[in-house]
């Protein structure tokens, strides 16, 4: 019992003493040690204005009115941090064995500015270290005080600026932290809300060592990020340097709702995104990701890159795999690109804007085992897409479609305005296929070999296609037109069937914006079909003259020249009956004019009629076949 009475009064001695030894030590004194401590530690100024009180509940410590921390020595821009008013939290046992222990700090709307100079020195690098590795005894570290330990930081409502002297800079408002660490080698858990825009942003997260980490150090860490239905999470290792290395998954159900919260532009990707890899970030500013996987559009693909963001333009070097890769969405034209400012059916007179070229550099490999454009069906492609000041070069090095073959490549400059170009080979491509999925035809059969070579300049589609100019060949071997029967027509008995020729070729001219060809060759056993005139690729109107004329040895054969002229959209499509017959009808009557109509009519299957001439009947016999038949084949199925 005696023992336990002196026990007793041991503990009472020793509440009486610490309830004195507070009465004693004003608030000023308690802001002072905190201050000395922070200059020792640090090297930085805390400074307290107006009136430093003593708090009792619910937490023992200090009040105070505004107080800040001061920045770097190399840094002009003011406090690094400041704060309208400040609660601090002191562990007064911790504090009377020669330690300041922060039990809790709440800030009322403050200012943090973190800087980062051109020579790669932080102002948050708060712990320096002298160059013989020890701190020189300075009066306060004489004075017996230790470590500084914070257990909770609480900040609402704060303002935080990012500069980077020597690179980009951002500022964030209306920030909410809270900062948990209870042991200053042991793990901290951190909860930061953001507001960019509209949506909060969550990030929370833990720091293995949050000392180490703040001292230079690479930590431990994991993060998860949660905003408008998205959600990003880190597992690996950092630094404040910043270095990073860790796996990244980002799971998106509506990204543009996610780029909104975060105060970004939209995507306009419709449907999920989502990415999978490790990611690896180092002190040159060189971004790495290896095993990603990218879902987006219904896809999935397998990615490689590699950023690098210290040069003039951020460099990009990837290579990306794909099964089947479906850009649908993409293979339609947009409103703007169909119609002129003056809403007549035309090519788009809207600026094209090309100052994505100049934004970065870099070569970018696809692989797919098949890619649908919409009304273009692809099969194993490999292409490679080169970016360089402003120039972009895409190779096609090898694309199987239709049962053929197309190289070549495509360009795209604009480094003193902008100008397209590009040379394409395409080899035993079949035609049926290949026609009904760009052109909706199907009547048309055979194998297609084309060379094509474009140049155009302008800041609009319309003045592109205005200005092209170029040449091409084209050469189908052994084909079938279906539904037309040319050597049945031009003996005068339409109606079904088909065409079978040897071969079609041609070759082409492109002079601003028009494309000329002479030579076009239709060869069948007994009708040969020639073709001369020219298309306007910029104005979309066409002059050409396709004559079918059958076989004879004196070239004399029955000919019905077909005029296909005015606009794309709405051609006149009529037969020149004044060249029927491969000679001029008028001189032909002269010389024959009973035996030539006789032997017309014979040939054409035409019946005599009470006042109907043989030249009549011959004329409307030749159109209403012509006609009928060649509108058919034209428009389509």
């Amino acid at each position: 019992m005696r023992l336990i009475r002196i026990l007793l009064m041991v503990v009472v001695a020793v509440v009486i003493g610490l309830v004195v030894l507070v009465v004693a030590l004003p608030g000023e004194k308690i802001a002072k040690i905190a201050a000395d401590q922070v200059k020792a530690q640090t090297g930085r100024d805390l400074v307290f204005k107006g009136d430093v009180g003593i708090s009792w509940y619910p937490v023992f410590g200090v009040s105070t009115g505004p107080v800040s921390l001061s920045n770097a020595d190399w840094s002009d821009a003011g406090p690094m941090f400041s704060a309208e008013s400040a609660a601090i939290g002191v562990d007064v046992m911790a504090a009377i064995g020669g330690n300041i222990r922060i039990t809790k700090i709440e800030a009322a709307r403050p200012e943090v500015l973190l800087e980062l100079a051109k020579d790669g020195r932080a102002n948050w690098e708060l712990f320096p270290t002298s160059g013989g590795g020890e701190q020189p005894e300075t009066a306060e570290t004489a004075s017996g005080f230790g470590a500084i330990t914070l257990e909770h930081l609480l900040i609402s409502d704060a303002k935080l600026r990012y500069v980077d002297h020597g690179g980009d800079s951002f500022e964030l408002a209306k920030l909410d932290v809270d900062l948990r660490w209870p042991d200053i080698s042991g793990p901290a858990d951190i909860a930061l809300t953001l507001r960019p825009a509209k949506d909060d942003v969550s990030i929370s997260g833990q720091v293995a060592d949050l000392q180490g980490l703040l001292e230079g150090r690479v930590s431990n860490v994991t993060l998860n990020l949660a905003t408008a239905g998205g959600k990003v999470t880190f597992d690996g290792r950092s630094s404040i340097t910043p270095e990073i290395a860790g796996n990244l998954t980002i799971d998106a159900p509506n990204p543009d709702a996610v780029m909104a919260a975060l105060g970004l532009d939209a995507t306009g990707l419709a449907g999920p995104v989502g990415l999978e890899g490790v990611i690896t970030l180092t002190k040159a500013g060189q971004i790495s990701l290896r095993k990603g996987v990218v879902r987006a559009l219904g896809n999935t693909v397998s990615v490689q890159a590699d950023l690098e963001t210290s040069g003039t333009r951020p460099k990009v070097t990837a290579q990306i795999a794909a099964g089947k890769l479906d850009l649908s969405a993409f293979g339609g034209a947009s409103e703007g690109e169909t119609s002129t400012a003056a809403g007549d059916s035309g090519w788009s007179k809207a600026a094209i804007d090309a100052s994505g070229l100049s934004a970065v550099d870099g070569e970018v490999l696809l692989v797919a085992d098949a890619i649908d454009l919409g009304n273009l069906k692809l099969g194993k492609s490999r292409m490679v897409a080169t970016i360089d000041n402003a120039r972009a070069v895409f190779s096609l090095r090898e694309i199987q479609a239709y049962e053929g073959i197309i190289t070549g490549e495509f360009v795209a400059n604009n480094r003193n305005g902008l100008s397209v170009g590009g040379k394409m080979s395409a080899k035993g491509l079949e035609l049926k296929t290949l026609l009904a999925d760009t052109m909706d035809l199907s009547r048309f059969s055979g194998k297609v070999t084309t060379d094509v070579a474009f140049l155009g300049v302008g800041q609009s589609v319309h003045a592109i296609m205005n200005s092209l100019k170029g040449n091409g060949s084209v050469d189908v071997g052994q084909g079938t037109i279906s539904g037309l029967d040319l050597d049945r027509l031009l003996r005068g008995m339409p109606g079904g069937g088909t065409t079978v020729f040897d071969s079609l070729t041609g070759t082409m001219v492109i002079e601003k914006g028009v494309m000329t060809n002479q030579d076009l060759l239709l060869s069948l056993p007994s009708v040969l079909a020639k073709g001369d005139g020219w298309v306007g690729l910029g104005a979309r109107n066409l002059d050409y003259l396709f004559t079918p004329q059958i076989r004879r040895s004196d070239e004399q054969g029955l000919a019905v020249p077909i005029r296909i002229k005015g606009s794309w959209d709405d051609p006149s499509i009529r037969p020149e009956l004044d060249k029927a017959l491969g000679v001029d009808l008028d001189a032909e009557k002269e010389k024959l004019k009973d035996k030539a109509d006789e032997k017309l009519k014979k040939e054409l299957g035409i019946q005599d009629q009470e006042g109907v001439s043989s030249e009549e009947a011959v004329k409307d016999s030749l159109e209403d076949a012509a006609k009928k038949e060649l509108l058919k084949i034209l428009g389509g199925n």
